[in-house]
């Protein structure tokens, strides 16, 4: 049996197969692993097993309780399962750390092509148009959803959804931070006054993008939304939000373009995701829209400063973490910017 990871994040497959023979003993053992590059959040790897290769997400330990939620991932994709969200199949979850040293569970290896870049280089402009239409005809897929039928009840708080993340942010953000971004302290103080009541609730991924989607081998569409540890019930235009949000990032490592650049590589324009995005969810207008985008680019802010901070300890999935530490300060800018632009007011 072999395991080839990254120095530190060596599988234990004997214990893996010595729990799975015991718990899940439909589960084929496990004789080969190796840990998949991409992402920062939780390790990931490729399982061989005699059933064909699967997936191991495990969630890393040292890090606080509110992350890396692998157990909130097994739970929302087993429950979406059947409906016309795609998500790969998930087999067996084991919260006994002692195990392989972290929660984890397996699912499905879904063939096809991970691209991070929001800028999907190596496709032509008509497949990167295809890719984000579907993109947005899966995120309505999801908002779509009734939620209730599908056993998720208490899977996070109905209302208030906006506030509640800010805080959560907030409180992350401060955990760590040594108080070099002043845009951040502005955005904490006055992002809770504006956020919009919520008009709906629906089961948000909470990391809308393109790195999160796995794209069929040949063809441009959408074979599976993976990275499932931010979901919970809350409100689907924060979610939406997502959709367009790379017309507004600064410069980052997954990538960020203007309407002229957007229009280049054919990508579709802002107004006509948000058009597809309401049309396809039976809604007429998306209000808050600037409200949204500034409370994304802030969430984005917070979580790429703790992709730094984690890196500094350790406790980085990758070795390139010290990319993220030149992005909270241009964010948190442009969505103080946008949230000042505001006033009393919401547009």
């Amino acid at each position: 049996m072999t395991s080839t990871t990254l120095p530190g994040r060596a599988l234990d497959l004997r214990a893996l197969n010595a729990h799975l023979a015991e718990s899940a003993p439909e589960h084929p053992p496990v004789h080969a692993a190796v840990q998949l590059k991409g992402g920062q959040s939780n390790p990931t790897y490729r399982i061989e097993t005699e059933a064909g290769p699967r997936v191991l997400r495990m969630r890393p330990v040292g890090i606080g309780p509110w992350a890396h939620a692998v157990d909130r991932e097994f739970r929302v994709m087993g429950a979406l399962a059947g409906t016309p969200v795609p998500v790969p199949q998930v087999f067996h979850y084991c919260a006994d750390e002692s195990v392989i040293g972290g929660s984890f569970y397996t699912m499905e290896f879904v063939e096809g092509r991970i691209i991070d870049s929001g800028r999907l280089p190596g496709l032509t402009p008509e497949e990167r148009r295809a890719v984000y239409l579907d993109f947005v005809d899966v995120a309505a897929a999801l908002h779509n959803v009734d939620w209730e039928p599908l056993g998720l009840e208490g899977f996070g708080k109905p209302h208030t959804y906006v506030q509640r993340q800010i805080a959560l942010q907030a409180r992350m953000y401060d955990a760590v931070s040594d108080g070099s971004f002043p845009d951040m302290g502005w955005l904490v103080e006055h992002l809770p006054a504006l956020a919009p009541e919520q008009d709906s609730t629906r089961v948000v991924h909470g990391d809308l993008r393109i790195g999160n989607l796995v794209l069929h081998p040949t063809e441009p569409r959408v074979v599976a939304l993976l990275d499932w540890e931010m979901s919970t019930l809350g409100d689907p235009l924060a979610d939406a939000a997502l959709l367009t949000i790379s017309y507004h990032l600064t410069e980052n490592p997954q990538g960020c373009f203007d309407a002229a650049e957007g229009a280049r590589l054919g990508i579709p324009s802002e107004e006509e995701l948000v058009a597809r995005y309401l049309e396809a969810t039976g809604r007429t207008e998306f209000p808050d829209y600037t409200f949204m985008m500034a409370f994304n680019l802030f969430r984005y802010a917070s979580a790429q400063y703790g992709i730094y901070h984690r890196g500094t300890r350790g406790l980085a999935v990758s070795d390139e973490h010290a990319d993220y530490l030149q992005t909270p300060g241009p964010l948190s800018r442009r969505a103080r910017e946008m949230a000042e632009s505001l006033g009393s007011g919401r547009a």
